[in-house]
């Protein structure tokens, strides 16, 4: 069981979740956890906490970088 999370009704719960498979012309093959809230019917996304960001991973929240505008 995965835990996913449902902005609509702002709760989380537990599903098995199904695999949902695109082709992106950026990033090349893509999928991601999708399962219905048992709420309101709606297509969630798999629930992920937000780690902390570092410099080698893309992401300056909080930093500086070489790969935002503006950041270093």
């Amino acid at each position: 069981m995965e835990k996913f999370y449902c902005p609509n009704c702002n709760k989380f719960f537990e599903a098995e979740g199904q695999k949902k498979e695109w082709q992106s012309s950026v990033f090349g093959y893509c999928f991601k956890l999708v399962a219905k809230c048992p709420e309101c019917n709606t297509e969630c996304n798999e629930w992920r906490p937000k780690g902390p960001s570092s410099k080698g991973s893309g992401s300056c929240s909080g930093g500086t970088c070489s790969i935002c505008p503006g950041c270093g």
